[in-house]
């Protein structure tokens, strides 16, 4: 979470953003501000002003990460109304690889709690400064989750909920199968053989299943899922 080391830029790194926020002012401000501070390693894909558009070009634009105001109207002039989990569930299903950041006013403990298990990877609240917001998108695309240090002491995330949650990001897909082989002693090499997928595919979700865990080594890895459970001492 927000504990975790904030990843650097990566040389050629392009991270493609969108941004859901209605309030026009910052819907318009916000991509100056990180293309600012990030450069080419951002790409805003679209500025969205209502959930209908987020929904619609996150499913033909598949972000990489989306940046999302959770009190938005359903459509143009419609009233502004508030879909946490609710929403960051439905693009989730239009793009499950993309990460999702919310950037809001409503920071109750339930709310965070609850778009975290719904599938969002970072919570901040709309007063934080344009540098957490990028050091948010940065850590959400390398594969940890980002919680602004207040929100994540006032929410309680140690609570089952939440460890429940990386427990499903590790185990999701192809990530899930190679990180039982890993934890059952499979070397990069024998994994891309068994499954079989490229070994540079495998050295990606390893990377990945690190990311996850806030961990650096392999043996790490194994100590961070004995402690969630997924292995028996």
């Amino acid at each position: 979470m927000s504990t975790h080391p904030v990843p650097e830029v990566i040389r050629g790194q392009h991270i493609r953003l969108l941004i859901a926020e209605d309030e026009a002012l910052l819907r318009s401000t916000l991509p100056d501000l990180l293309y600012a501070i990030a450069r080419e390693a951002v790409d805003v894909v679209a500025a969205c002003g209502t959930r209908a558009d987020t929904v619609r070009h996150t499913r033909s634009l598949t972000p990489d990460v989306i940046l999302l105001d959770l009190r938005m109207p359903d459509t143009e002039g419609g009233p502004r109304m508030l879909a946490g989990a609710e929403t960051v569930s439905v693009l989730l299903r239009q793009s499950p690889t993309s990460g999702i950041v919310c950037l809001t006013s409503h920071e109750e403990s339930e709310i965070v709690r609850g778009c975290l298990d719904a599938g969002a990877r970072g919570f901040l609240s709309k007063g934080v400064l344009p540098g957490e917001i990028w050091q948010a998108i940065l850590t959400v695309h390398a594969g940890q989750l980002y919680v602004q240090a207040q929100l994540l002491e006032d929410a309680g995330l140690s609570a089952p909920g939440s460890v429940d949650r990386v427990r499903a990001q590790l185990l999701e897909g192809r990530r899930g199968d190679i990180l039982r082989l890993l934890l059952n002693g499979y070397s990069p090499t024998e994994i891309a053989a068994t499954l079989p997928v490229g070994k540079k595919y495998v050295d990606k979700k390893i990377v990945e299943i690190k990311a996850i865990l806030g961990v650096t080594t392999h043996i790490r890895i194994y100590r961070k899922c004995l402690q969630l459970g997924l292995v028996e001492d």
